[in-house]
């Protein structure tokens, strides 16, 4: 679209490091957040260790999901469908170059908090109170995504259990995940969940040709209609697409672990063709046929035979798989900000514990929360939106823009300056909009449903 993409070669010494007005601010009330970012600098060379291969490996892992895309489709209709998942293609396209960029001219930046802390410190003439809501802004806003959407997960992998042994309830099968979850989340970065990763993008390529042949002999519903949703839904259906899209919140974190970070850019590429393809193909094959009766998982649509029950375990495998890199995000970060070094098992010492028993007894208490939410909301599909509209568009639509004006101000032409603001605004906007339905949506199940009481089939949930 135009984008002055600068060689960082020609950027001004300034916008290489940090600005020494800005760094010449930091005092002892921001020690924390420095020891912060030395803890991670000082594990960054072992932590170097990922191929592309692998990187699209998780990044495809963590993002796809085209099965959902239809029942997202369902609720805004056509006109709004074609729209939204082009802009989101597009618009998600864009600002994960501008991430790659930024990483590029600030080698220093490992994580995307580090990146708010930047973003908030230049921002502010490097005021402390800059600095730290920079940084508690967008952890907060990626432990959050990161957190909900592997409640989410948790359902979903339950739901797909079920959909292969109807017995025993779901709750059990909710249970059962969390257990299977606890264990597969011990690896303690992106490169050592290659094994999980792979199978799943595996299972994503044999599931979408299923798909694509039982949608086909299914055959299109009789009388189907293509009526939308109310206002709440079509607010929650757009949300949901931008979902789709939000693989951002690990960018900096993933390129970070590359041998070579400047093929980081080639890896985005092959990520969003992939994404591009397997959406459009299945999003309109899956609403044309079903309308405005498409499910959030389009094999609850498909006349049910063998290969719907393969579908079911691949879809199962696959889904594992987005649940351990989510929870891996989330815990790495948690771990930052604790100081418990992301790698070794016996040493160094982290809270008077051998580091392996600190990182296990962690994580075992965040996937522990996970399970308590998805007993007590198990709106997936609501959940999904929330994320969206929150986490999903502030780490994927909005902020990049932002922190690329921030690094490349001084160097950009009056048009890629009207581009970024564009996107800002039409991010704002998705932001308002999106949060409002899927709250909308979690309230009014809830006025439903009692909490921890769950149906015993998945099909009886709100």
């Amino acid at each position: 679209m135009g984008l002055d993409l600068m060689d960082p070669e020609h950027l001004e010494h300034e916008d290489i490091a940090y600005d020494e007005e800005v760094a010449s601010a930091f005092d002892a009330n921001v020690k924390a957040s420095e020891e912060a970012d030395t803890f991670l600098q000082a594990q960054a060379d072992q932590m170097r260790r990922s191929s592309s291969w692998r990187t699209y490996v998780m990044l495809i892992a963590v993002t796809i999901n085209y099965v959902m895309v239809p029942g997202f489709f369902a609720s805004i209709g056509w006109a709004l469908a074609v729209i939204v998942l082009f802009w989101g293609w597009g618009h998600s396209l864009i600002t994960g170059l501008m991430l790659d960029k930024v990483s590029e001219a600030k080698p220093q930046i490992l994580s995307y908090p580090d990146l708010g802390t930047y973003v908030g410190a230049k921002l502010t003439k490097g005021s402390k109170h800059g600095r730290r809501a920079g940084f508690w802004i967008i952890w907060v806003s990626q432990a959050i995504g990161n957190f909900l959407i592997s409640v989410a997960n948790l359902g979903f992998c339950a739901q797909f259990f079920q959909a292969i042994f109807p017995q025993p309830c779901y709750i059990w099968w909710v249970v059962i995940s969390y257990g299977i979850t606890v264990v597969l989340c011990q690896v303690p970065t992106f490169h050592e969940s290659y094994g999980v990763n792979m199978q799943s993008i595996i299972s994503y390529a044999v599931l979408f040709v299923l798909i694509i042949v039982n949608m086909i002999i299914t055959g299109k519903v009789p009388d189907v209609n293509y009526e939308i949703g109310d206002v709440p839904d079509l607010f929650n259906g757009i949300a949901g697409i931008c979902f789709a899209f939000g693989g951002h919140a690990v960018f900096p974190e993933a390129r970070r672990e590359m041998r070579e970070p400047k093929r980081f850019k080639v890896t985005i590429y092959w990520m969003y063709a992939t994404l591009g393809i397997s959406m459009a193909v299945c999003g309109f094959l899956g609403y044309g046929l079903f309308g405005s009766e498409a499910e959030i998982n389009i094999f609850d649509n498909l006349t049910y035979n063998a290969s719907v029950i393969v579908g079911n375990v691949l879809i199962l495998l696959a889904f594992f798989g987005a649940l351990v890199i989510g929870n891996i995000i989330t815990m790495m970060s948690v771990q930052t900000v604790l100081k418990i070094p992301l790698l070794g098992w016996i040493e160094p010492k982290s809270y008077g514990m051998p580091v392996g028993v600190t990182r296990v007894l962690l994580r075992v208490v965040i996937v522990s929360l996970e399970l308590f939410l998805a007993l007590l909301i198990p709106f997936i599909g609501d959940l999904v939106g929330l994320t969206g509209a929150f986490s999903s568009v502030i780490l994927t639509f909005m902020f990049p823009p932002i922190a690329y004006w921030v690094v490349f101000k001084k160097s950009m032409s009056i048009y890629t300056k009207l581009v970024c603001a564009l996107l800002i605004c039409l991010s704002a906007l998705i932001l308002v909009i999106g949060c409002y339905g899927a709250l909308v949506g979690i309230i009014s199940s809830a006025s439903a449903f009692a909490p921890f009481n769950l149906p015993c089939s998945y099909l009886d949930l709100p």
